[in-house]
């Protein structure tokens, strides 16, 4: 289905070349015309006609450019995210753009390379992919600068407020443009959707950002040669959490998943052997951390809290609501978090040494996924394409309310 402000270049080719041939008989016809206009008043009304009709189609005026931005490289072998995303984005027809970046690693990059290679038709641009490893929790795995850290909604918004981050103008993207997130989760995230709106957009002139609820991943379909195109696939995600460093025994994650889960028919203890799947529609799982950190500072050294045994430490937690509301809004509670604290200096408004405590704790999420595939007559696994519309499976910053996380979480039980 082609996206909001973009056609596909198949589509762009055959129009254009409909254009041509209906100028050039039409052209023909004209100069036939114009040679007996004088003589007769029916072939001047025809000409008359013949030029009004004389119109290139709507969807080769109104065509857009679309382009494509790997946002990292792979690290592992068996996890190849970015280098067959870039296969499909380049190959397969359901998903080509006309161009591929692979250069940019952050949303400043982005931001400026947008702004330096405008579209040669004139046209602000229509579909803009971002592929980058992300998920609700933490965001994208892609820098908000260069040289700075990770993409989160707040540090978006604080790269927005500093003039890190430069809205473009409506020449280069406007209200039709579309922004399309490719990460795993990202839908779920209540804040990062509208925080990239703004990185890119004018504040009345917002692009359409959108992006799954799924995971997403690119793989080859069953069945076919190594050689075969790439497909984008959207995964069922079924979460649990645990302290990092304390990881359940099977038997545990298994009645927990099926707690969880009662409905679902997948074999739990298979998925939990396997880090891959081995066809599109495989259960798999994978497992990855979630880190926190914060320093909060202390009036004076004698409301320093002590914070010597794991009691103490979960009370004077539960009672920061800077850290609670963070975590809630995570849909992780505090007891799921292996933390670490130490008492640091940090200076205030006023330029004076301040007690404080940081602290910083990591969440284990493990995950089992499975990919929404249906059976085509050949017994290929073909991707499951939902409409982009669709808010069980996509979100953006058009829609009038955000679905909450939780009905996609299940509650995200923890262990």
């Amino acid at each position: 289905m082609p996206l909001v402000g973009s056609t596909t270049p198949t589509m762009m080719i055959k129009d254009l070349l409909s254009a041509l041939v209906s100028y050039v008989l039409v052209t023909g016809i004209l100069v036939i015309a114009y040679q007996f206009k004088d003589q007769s008043t029916a072939a001047s009304e025809a000409l008359a006609i013949l030029q009004d009709s004389v119109t290139l189609p709507q969807s080769v005026i109104e065509s857009r450019e679309s382009i494509t931005f790997i946002l990292g490289e792979d690290k592992k072998d068996n996890n190849q995210y970015y280098h067959q995303a870039s296969k499909y984005y380049a190959l397969n027809p359901e998903g080509r753009t006309e161009y591929i970046v692979n250069s940019c690693r952050s949303l400043q990059e982005v931001n400026e390379y947008l702004k330096q290679h405008q579209p040669s038709n004139n046209q602000p641009w229509g579909l803009i992919n971002l592929v980058s490893h992300g998920n609700q929790w933490l965001g994208l795995s892609a820098r908000v600068t260069p040289k700075g850290k990770r993409a989160t909604s707040e540090r978006i918004l604080e790269a927005i407020k500093n003039g890190e981050l430069i809205p473009l103008t409506a020449d280069v993207i406007d209200q039709d443009s579309e922004i399309f997130l490719h990460g795993c989760g990202l839908g779920n995230n209540h804040a990062v959707i509208p925080a990239v709106a703004q990185v890119f957009g004018q504040e009345d002139n917002l692009p359409v950002v959108r992006a799954s609820r799924m995971f997403e991943y690119y793989t080859s379909l069953s069945g076919r040669s190594s050689n075969s195109l790439p497909e984008r696939y959207l995964a069922k995600a079924f979460p649990v959490s645990y302290k990092m460093g304390y990881e359940p025994e099977r038997q545990q994650l298994i009645a927990t998943l099926e707690k969880t889960y009662p409905e679902t028919p997948v074999d739990w203890n298979a998925a939990l052997s396997r880090t891959s799947p081995r066809w599109p529609g495989d259960a798999y799982h994978i497992t990855f951390e979630v880190p926190v950190k914060w320093v909060i500072p202390i009036e004076n050294e004698e409301e320093m809290p002590h914070l010597k045994n794991k009691s103490e430490q979960m009370t004077w937690i539960i009672n920061q609501q800077e850290i609670t509301d963070r975590l809630a809004g995570m849909e992780l509670p505090a007891d799921k978090f292996n933390w670490w604290f130490r008492k640091v200096y940090v200076k205030n408004e006023a330029g004076e040494k301040q007690p404080a405590v940081w602290l910083k704790g990591y969440c284990t999420i493990l995950t089992v996924l499975e990919a929404m595939t249906e059976k085509t007559d050949q017994n290929i696994h073909s991707p499951f394409r939902p409409e982009e519309d669709n808010r069980k499976y996509y979100t953006s910053n058009r829609q009038s309310e955000v679905r909450k996380t939780a009905d996609w979480l299940a509650g995200c039980e923890t262990i």
